[in-house]
């Protein structure tokens, strides 16, 4: 059974649309969860353009070792590379309590985290849409692999 990688990248941008939302939804009174989805949704965004361009993503949860991998070929997605380790953050500290430092997530989240975490995941997501987009629109034969330079 072959992949066809862009059907896939369109589910996997869905997906990180219904995060995005959730995150948005939740944001003033769950903040920490919001955190968190709006990291998913930065993730999934990431992972579908692995897979537009013709390959499996790696699975792994850090925004930015997944740009690593990504913006050698999608150089846009380098502007990301500062808010990338506030989402990392977002994965593991909005859903578990910390022993070591005491850091309940509720306590230690706030809806400020939350706004600002969303207007990250959403810059991410509407960057791979572009992306997704010019990808998609290739002729066929041409969205294999990580073949060229994204053009600005």
């Amino acid at each position: 059974m072959s992949i066809n990688f862009l059907e896939e990248a369109a589910v996997w941008l869905a997906e990180a649309e219904i995060d995005r939302a959730t995150a948005e939804n939740v944001a003033e009174k769950f903040p920490a969860p919001a955190c968190f989805h709006a990291q998913q949704a930065a993730e999934k965004a990431l992972e579908a353009i692995y897979l537009a361009g013709g390959v499996d993503f790696p699975h792994i949860h850090a925004i930015s070792e997944l740009l690593d991998g990504l913006a050698p070929t999608y150089e846009s997605l380098n502007q990301f590379r500062d808010v990338a380790s506030i989402l990392d953050d977002y994965y593991v500290g909005t859903r578990y309590f910390s022993r070591v430092v005491g850091a309940i997530p509720r306590k230690r989240y706030t809806p400020k985290n939350a706004k600002d975490s969303i207007a990250h995941a959403t810059a991410i997501a509407s960057e791979c849409q572009r992306i997704y987009a010019r990808l998609a629109s290739r002729p066929p034969g041409k969205n294999a692999g990580h073949d060229s330079k994204d053009a600005e």
